[in-house]
């Protein structure tokens, strides 16, 4: 599922405005959510942190995120 649907139709412009953040400031942490499995299930991530992956010149390569705690819910 792509990432962008993985958070529930109410949530998605919190999420877009994480994503904001990071791109302004190149990484995020503390950030929590509700997610959607591709299955449908939910559950929580939480302490997540999100940052700009670059090139040794620059070139924007994508993001990188480390969740070190989930919970069902």
């Amino acid at each position: 599922m792509p990432s962008r649907l993985s958070a529930e139709a109410p949530s998605r412009e919190e999420r877009q405005q994480f994503l904001e953040r990071v791109q302004r400031q190149g990484y995020e942490t503390g950030y929590k959510g509700v997610r959607i499995t591709k299955t449908g299930e939910r559950f929580m991530i939480e302490e997540a942190t999100l940052w700009q992956l670059f090139s040794e010149d620059g070139k924007l390569h994508g993001q990188a995120a480390v969740v070190p705690r989930t919970r069902d819910i």
